[in-house]
């Protein structure tokens, strides 16, 4: 099976990290969280 990547990316930390933690909880999908623009393209590297 694929699996799905997904970068979650908002400027609430905290909405940011529970929205990547409800997505974590399914099966294959990959979440990573960033507050920023700057953070979330460091993620992409």
């Amino acid at each position: 099976m694929v699996r799905i990547r997904v970068l979650v990316v908002d400027d609430h930390r905290i909405f940011a990290e529970s929205l990547a933690a409800a997505l974590a909880a399914e099966p294959d999908v990959d979440v990573s969280a960033a507050g920023s623009g700057p953070a979330a393209l460091r993620c992409l590297e």
